[in-house]
C-alpha cells in the first residue's frame, strides 16, 4: 500500500527544525537560524565528541529502563554533589573524570559502581583503548569478551545516534545538570523560574516538546566548558592536574579496525514499470497523434500547432521509455521527470502568453541552436557517436534555408525556467519537482551520495557510506510523470478542444513490501 503524504511526514512531526518559510535569505543564501547570532560554531559535534567522551552514560542507558536510568543519573549528581569537596572542578565526561583521583572518582560514581546490573556492559568499557579515565574504570570491573563489549557497544550507539533521540537528550540534560547542580555555572533569573522548574523536574513537568529543544540548546552552549575550549581553559585549577589531551576520533578508530562494515545481505532488483502503466501511455500517446492529424489546419511550418502536440508528445515519449524500463525507479527516471517538468512549464507558459511571436521565437531558437551544434561538429575531427549530422541538418534546414537564420546565444524568451513558471502560475510544479530532480542532470553531491552509496549499517562506523553493490531501485517517478502529463493533455485540450483521454493506471501502482529474509550481514572485504 502506498504511504500518505501524512504518513511520510509523520517521523518527523516533533523534529526540531526550523521551517523553510521561517528562514531569511541574504546574498544568494538561506540563511542558517544561527546567522543572527554571528560566527556561531558548534564546539564539538555530538556524534563525533559527546558520545565518545560520555559513553559510560551511553552503556547505562543502553542497559535499564529510562526511569531508572534517569534515578541513576541523579544518584551521581547528589554523590557528586554531596562526597566530593571539589565537585565544582569535575564533571561527569571521561575526560574530566580522568583527572579525578581515585577517591573523587569512586565517592562520585559510586551509584554506578554499586549497581549490579550494569557491571557487565560498563565492562565493555575497558575494550577501549584510549579511554582517558580507563584506569579508574579497569579498578572495579574485568574486562569482558571482545565480541560481546562489541555487541553493547553497537546496540549503545545505536541509541544516541540521532542527538534528538530520548537517549541522546537524557544524556545531555544530566551534563547540564551537573553543570547547573555541581559546577554552579548556569544561573536563572527570577523571571526564569519556569524554565528552571521545568529541567529540575525532567522529564515530569512542563510540555516536553518545548522542553526537550531548550535543554538541547543549552547543553551545545555547554561543551565549550566540556572540551575546556574557547578561554575556558584560563579557569582550570592551578592544583589539578593538568587534563590530557583527548582525540575522541581515536575510539571511532578503533571501532573501525576492530569491527567490520555492515549490509543487508541482499537489496531489492529494479524491476521495468508495470504493463498497464506502459500501455496507458502507449494508447494515449497515439489517440494524441491522431487528434494532431485531425486538427492540422496548413501544411506550412505552424509553430503553434506543432509545439503544443510536440511537446506533450515529447513527455509522453519520455513517460513511456521510463514505464518501458527499469528506468523509472532509478536515477535516469528522476533526469527524466525532471525533463518533463520542463516541457511542461514551457507548454503552460506558452499557452498563456499565446502570442504568435513568442511561439515562433521559441520554434526559431530550437532550430538555431540546430544549426549551431551542425555548424560546431562539421569542425570536429572526430565527431560523437551518437550525431547524426544528416538529422541536425536537415532540422537546421527545415522552416528556412539555414543561412539566412541567426543563432540566438540567450534565453529564447529572454527569461528562465523559474520566471516562466511564475508567470504562468505554475511555481507549485517547479518547485516540487526543480530542486532535487535536477541535482541528478548536474551531477550535484546529494544526487550522487543518494545514486550510488548506501550507509554502512554499524553505528561503531557512525553509519559512514560504502558503494552500493548493485544499481538500487528509488521511488519510481511514474506517478508524478503521469500527474504532469495529465496537466499537459488539459492544456493541449484548451487549445484545441476536445481531448479527453487522461493517464490513470499509474493509480493503482502500489509500494513493494520489504522482503523479511533480508538480513544485516558483514561485508567480507575491508582493509
Amino acid at each position: 500500500m502506498k504511504k500518505s503524504n501524512k504518513a511520510k511526514k509523520a517521523g518527523y512531526k516533533n523534529y526540531n527544525m526550523s521551517p523553510l518559510a521561517g528562514l531569511k535569505q541574504h546574498k544568494g543564501k538561506v540563511l542558517s537560524p544561527f546567522a543572527a547570532l554571528g560566527d556561531v560554531r558548534d564546539p564539538a559535534n555530538w556524534l563525533n565528541y559527546c558520545v565518545p567522551n560520555a559513553l559510560w552514560a551511553v552503556l547505562v542507558v543502553s542497559a535499564l529502563d529510562r526511569t531508572e536510568y534517569l534515578n541513576v543519573f541523579r544518584k551521581v549528581l547528589h554523590a557528586a554533589h554531596d562526597n566530593v569537596p571539589k565537585h565544582a572542578e569535575l564533571h561527569v565526561t571521561h575526560n574530566f573524570l580522568s583527572v579525578t583521583t581515585d577517591d573523587e572518582f569512586d565517592a562520585m560514581m559510586e551509584p554506578v559502581l554499586d549497581d549490579k546490573r550494569l557491571h557487565e556492559y560498563l565492562g565493555a568499557l575497558l575494550a577501549v583503548e584510549a579511554l582517558p579515565d580507563r584506569a579508574h574504570w579497569a579498578r572495579h570491573f574485568q574486562p569482558i569478551e571482545k565480541a560481546a563489549a562489541i555487541e553493547f557497544l553497537v546496540d549503545a550507539i545505536n541509541n544516541v545516534f540521532d542527538h534528538q533521540s530520548e537517549q541522546s537528550t537524557d544524556i545531555r540534560w544530566f551534563k547540564l545538570m551537573y553543570v547547573l547542580h555541581c559546577r554552579e555555572q548556569l544561573k536563572f533569573d527570577e523571571s526564569m523560574k519556569e524554565k528552571l522548574d521545568e529541567i529540575l523536574g525532567y522529564p515530569e513537568i512542563g510540555d516536553q516538546v518545548a522542553v526537550r529543544p531548550s535543554i538541547r540548546a543549552m547543553e551545545i552552549g555547554l561543551r565549550t566548558i566540556e572540551f575546556q575550549i574557547e578561554g575556558q581553559e584560563k579557569h582550570w585549577p592551578i592544583e589539578r592536574a593538568t587534563m590530557p589531551a583527548n582525540d575522541p576520533e581515536l575510539f571511532w578508530q578503533q571501532m573501525f579496525k576492530d569491527t567490520p562494515c555492515f549490509a543487508l545481505s541482499r537489496y531489492p532488483d529494479s524491476q521495468k514499470g508495470p504493463q498497464e502503466v506502459s500501455k496507458d501511455i502507449a494508447e494515449t500517446a497515439a489517440d494524441l497523434a491522431s487528434h494532431y492529424m485531425q486538427t492540422i489546419a496548413t501544411t506550412l511550418a505552424d509553430p503553434k500547432h506543432e509545439a503544443v502536440f510536440g511537446l506533450a508528445l515529447y513527455a509522453s515519449h519520455l513517460g513511456l521509455c521510463c514505464a518501458s524500463s527499469a528506468s523509472h525507479n532509478q536515477v535516469d527516471g528522476r533526469m527524466t521527470l525532471r525533463t518533463i517538468m520542463e516541457t511542461f512549464i514551457l507548454l503552460h507558459y506558452l499557452i498563456k502568453e499565446d502570442n504568435p511571436t513568442l511561439w515562433l521565437q521559441y520554434r526559431k531558437y530550437g532550430t538555431g541552436q540546430t544549426k549551431l551544434a551542425f555548424l560546431k561538429y562539421m569542425r570536429e575531427v572526430n565527431l560523437p557517436d551518437f550525431i547524426d549530422l544528416d538529422e541536425l541538418h536537415t532540422i537546421a534546414n527545415e522552416d528556412r534555408w539555414m543561412e539566412l537564420a541567426d543563432i540566438d546565444l540567450g534565453h529564447w524568451a529572454g527569461s528562465n525556467l523559474r520566471k516562466m513558471a511564475e508567470s504562468a502560475g505554475v511555481k507549485d510544479i517547479y518547485d516540487k519537482f526543480y530542486d532535487w530532480a535536477s541535482g541528478y542532470v548536474h551531477g550535484q553531491w546529494a544526487s550522487t551520495r543518494s545514486t550510488v552509496f548506501v550507509n554502512c549499517l554499524n553505528p561503531l562506523h557512525r553509519f559512514h557510506l560504502i558503494p552500493s553493490p548493485q544499481v538500487l531501485p528509488m521511488p519510481s517517478v511514474l506517478p508524478d510523470a503521469c500527474k504532469v502529463i495529465n496537466r499537459m493533455l488539459d492544456d493541449v485540450s484548451a487549445m484545441y478542444p476536445p481531448f479527453k483521454k487522461r493517464l490513470t493506471a499509474y493509480k493503482s501502482m502500489v509500494e513493494e513490501e520489504p522482503d523479511e529474509n533480508i538480513n544485516v550481514v558483514a561485508v567480507e572485504s575491508q582493509n
